[in-house]
């Protein structure tokens, strides 16, 4: 038997780990380990996901990412006591030596870290069906509400703000992370969607405050949604026809999971993740061209 583990950060105490990656990076590692368990009929090594955040209370951030609120293993993981002995006794092999032991990995355990290529190796094979549904299957029940919001033909944007830097457009452009988006090019493609879908919702999913965000909930037709917990405003904002993007993980993994039609800053689409050939596409824009509009409204509407 093979057993794979997804290390979600260096310093694991066994029922909380200390710092790490944040959600959208961390679901990268659980992913792989989790895609690859199903392809090699391996046991799954249920992680750590509640995290001591010691970045995020010593800088006294709103959310501190404790991440306890998340997943429950209703997937037969392995937990607990075997869990522990396991990660104890058992000899480990590291994701990237893979290649060359694979034939050397029955009855150890295969750690898989880090984000590893982001989404390369998650593409393909039906594999964002198969995690939407799994990732359904997870949820606490608290976030589990967020799989009955139904946007309809409304837009899902999100704005992501929080612990990101601010920075010049030229940086953005270029395709730096980690930076937010200026607030007025989320108002500008909005009153443009709003020209050819004058009456539906648009949905604002950010991490930034009210006085932050003010210009874009003045608009009309807005409305500031959230479900409480990371992963359920992700998975509630998968139901959009049309998403609005922001650069960050948290963006992709939306746009991951719900194949949907999505515009993105200049620069911030970092990669195309439509899996097969739809009627939805990605595009970056400060303008959406005319073509783009016309079957925007026609994915609205279908």
């Amino acid at each position: 038997m093979k057993y794979v583990y997804p290390k979600l950060s260096d310093i694991n105490l066994g029922i909380t780990r200390v710092g790490g990656l944040g959600l959208g990076n961390m679901l990268f590692t659980y992913a792989r380990a989790l895609l690859y368990a199903r392809k090699y009929d391996a046991e799954l090594i249920w992680p750590t996901w509640r995290s001591i955040p010691i970045g995020q209370i010593l800088r006294g951030d709103s959310n501190k990412r404790f991440y306890h609120d998340l997943f429950v293993n209703h997937v037969g993981a392995i937990m607990g006591v075997k869990k522990v002995w396991l990660l104890f006794s058992k000899k480990k092999i590291a994701e990237k030596e893979l290649g060359s032991m694979y034939s050397e990995c029955d009855n150890k355990v295969i750690v898989f870290s880090g984000m590893e290529g982001e989404f390369e190796p998650l593409m393909g094979k039906g594999n964002s069906s198969f995690l939407y549904q799994h990732f359904q299957v997870i949820l606490q029940d608290r976030n589990r509400k967020a799989l009955s919001f139904d946007p309809g033909n409304g837009v899902c944007i999100h704005v992501r703000l929080g612990d990101f830097t601010r920075g010049s457009e030229q940086e953005l452009r270029a395709g730096r992370s980690n930076m937010s988006i200026p607030i007025s090019w989320y108002v500008d493609i909005v009153k443009q969607l709003q020209k050819i879908l004058p009456d539906e919702p648009m949905y604002i999913f950010s991490d930034g405050t009210n006085e932050e965000l003010a210009e874009l909930l003045a608009l009309p037709h807005t409305e500031r949604v959230t479900f409480g917990t990371a992963i359920a405003d992700i998975m509630a904002m998968t139901k959009a026809k049309v998403f609005v993007a922001s650069g960050s993980t948290f963006s992709r993994w939306v746009r991951f999971l719900g194949q949907m039609t999505t515009i993105a800053y200049p620069g911030q689409l970092k990669q195309n993740l439509l899996e097969d050939e739809t009627d939805h596409f990605e595009i970056e824009a400060e303008e959406i061209p005319a073509e783009y509009l016309t079957r925007l409204k026609k994915l609205a509407t279908l």
